[in-house]
């Protein structure tokens, strides 16, 4: 979004409905624990920024120190309706592309910005995260966090096949070819385990080279994938990630590849902690946000989509409430 265009933005931030929700959030009691020294870091793949003054009424008492990233700079009018002045970086790159990788060249951007904290914990700006639930995974803030990771998700990048240990080789089990475009990124994959292969003495990609080598049986072939909205990399970790990242990055790899495989390049299984979370992919599913709250997700770490332009975008009246009820309602800062 130009900033010369902002005045015609069709996404211009909705002050008949902004009003009385920033009342009804300022007012509220809050009784759930802040986290401090976690920096939260939230992106956009398209540049929707109307939903801000929201996003940062929602998780700025939990999370004193925030950051918002995406494709570019959001309009000066929407940053006008913010109660308190934001942190946004840009990550210079073309809005909405299919590989997500915009979100996570916007956690590699922020990690090399030296932020004295704990960790980093990544949520995708349509990402539903209930704080009162994560108490569990701070205790744990010097740990990475993910959903679910297996061995059994490994998956050799040469033949496109599952090939978790035991077996350690392709034995006829393809991955979807349609999952996540698999094909196009397949050879840029391979080029990627090839660096790795060959630059052993490079910083933190000799501890990448070794754990993909201890997961294939020597081979560096093998990469992990897995839903990457919300996850979380603590400090001790985040030049690591970063450095390995880039490589992904520069690539163009699919975020929900390059995210798990980081992960696993550079802690064992084990050691990551794993999120509690509901993903929707339906459309059907995808209509109304309460009803999926109250009945799946309120003892979860988070659930998606939950996507807060609904309020005030949607045409559909029913909706509109439904969306503005879970939020005013049921989101505690």
């Amino acid at each position: 979004m130009d900033l010369e265009k902002c005045q015609h933005s069709s996404y211009m931030f909705n002050t008949r409905i902004a009003s009385p929700f920033r009342q009804r959030f300022v007012t509220r009691n809050h009784t759930h624990k802040s986290f401090p020294d976690i920096l939260l870091v939230i992106t956009f793949n398209y540049a929707i920024y109307d939903v801000l003054p929201y996003l940062d009424l929602m998780y700025r008492q939990s999370f004193p120190q925030r950051i918002y990233c995406g494709p570019s700079q959001p309009c000066s009018s929407i940053l006008n309706n913010m109660i308190e002045e934001i942190i946004f970086v840009s990550a210079n790159v073309q809005a909405g592309v299919k590989s997500g990788d915009v979100v996570y060249r916007c956690m590699l951007k922020v990690i090399n910005m030296n932020y004295d904290v704990a960790g980093f914990l990544h949520l995708g700006d349509d990402v539903a995260l209930n704080t009162w639930n994560l108490h569990d995974l701070y205790k744990h803030k010097d740990k990475p966090w993910q959903k679910i990771l297996l061995k059994e998700q490994l998956v050799d990048a040469q033949c496109g096949e599952f090939a978790p240990p035991p077996r350690y080789k392709c034995n006829g089990e393809k991955i979807a070819h349609n999952w996540g475009n698999f094909a196009s990124y397949q050879a840029r994959l391979l080029k990627i385990f090839k660096y790795i292969q060959n630059n052993r003495e490079k910083t933190y990609v000799k501890q990448c080279a070794n754990r993909l080598s201890q997961l294939s049986a020597g081979r560096i072939t093998s990469f992990v994938f897995g839903t990457s909205d919300f996850y979380y990399v603590p400090k001790a970790m985040a030049k690591a990630f970063s450095t390995i990242g880039q490589l992904f990055s520069d690539e163009g790899i699919w975020l929900e590849i390059t995210v798990p495989t980081i992960m696993v390049c550079l802690r064992d299984f084990e050691d990551i902690q794993q999120i509690r979370g509901k993903d929707y992919w339906l459309p059907s599913d995808r209509n109304f946000i309460m009803p999926r709250f109250l009945k799946h997700s309120q003892n979860d770490h988070y659930f998606h989509p939950a996507k807060i332009s609904g309020i005030f975008q949607c045409q559909d009246l029913q909706r509109q409430n439904d969306t503005l009820d879970y939020f005013c309602n049921y989101v505690r800062m």
